[in-house]
């Protein structure tokens, strides 16, 4: 799951670089970035053209927003699964009480034969 959420980020990237060219060649009231040049090759179909790329990029860019967060999410709930059954079972194991010794034994006192 890791590479394919780290491949769908690359490709994620990718459209959204394209998306901000997108944008930056549209031209609006000050007619865009490339305003002069893009007029004689494109012709009138220059705003039909990038008004349809853009909203298909926009498309892409929000669906894809979408579901990297839900794989982001589900990635994060399956690693707070596996911690906290680890950590409930450390605990667990923690918590046992401790059974006091059974063995009513008096240890011999053995300091008066250390000093002879």
């Amino acid at each position: 799951m890791n590479a394919l959420l780290t491949l769908g980020i690359v490709v994620y990237s990718i459209i959204c670089v394209l998306l901000i060219l997108l944008i930056i060649i549209q031209g609006g009231k000050a007619e865009g970035l490339f305003s002069s040049a893009q007029a004689n090759v494109l012709g009138s179909q220059r705003g039909n053209a990038l008004t349809k790329a853009t909203t298909f990029l926009s498309t892409i860019f929000v669906v894809g927003a979408l579901l990297i967060s839900v794989a982001i999410s589900t990635q994060k709930t399956a690693f707070e699964n596996v911690t906290t059954n680890t950590a409930t079972t450390t605990t667990q194991q923690q918590n046992t009480p401790l059974s006091a010794p059974t063995n009513t034994e008096t240890l011999p006192n053995n300091t008066a034969s250390s000093n002879q």
